[in-house]
């Protein structure tokens, strides 16, 4: 895999990174620290460029350990549905089996009952 050579700026400063990435996407990562620095600057204009740094950092962190932890909880939604589908999907093969089966009753029963009445009028 090739590497690309992309300048970002971050905090009015050039960074000159090397990744396998497309430069959109490093830009697209710079931009977002660049924005999440910005935020915590003007929030706080004593903080120093270093100070903001470390914050965008955490919030950075802490966003991406949420994040984490809403995906393992989407995978195991995701699991408990599949497995209430494989239920559903078993009691659904169950019930039709079932359906069937009464069904062919309903036909022999219909046919005695034809049997029948027919036996009847003869007489």
């Amino acid at each position: 895999m090739s590497k690309n050579k992309v300048t970002v700026t971050i905090a009015n400063k050039d960074y000159t990174i090397m990744s396998s990435e497309p430069e959109e996407y490093l830009q697209k990562v710079a931009k977002h620290i660049d924005k999440k620095i910005t935020e915590i600057v003007y929030s706080n204009s004593q903080l120093t460029i270093n100070m903001a740094t470390v914050l965008a950092a955490i919030n950075v962190a802490d966003e991406y350990f949420k994040s984490l932890e809403a995906a393992d909880n989407l995978r195991q939604q995701v699991g408990q549905y599949i497995e209430d589908v494989s239920k559903d999907r078993a009691e659904l093969a169950s019930l039709r089996a079932e359906n069937e089966h009464l069904l062919k009753e309903l036909n022999r029963y219909r046919g005695e009952s034809q049997y029948m009445s027919g036996q009847q009028s003869i007489l």
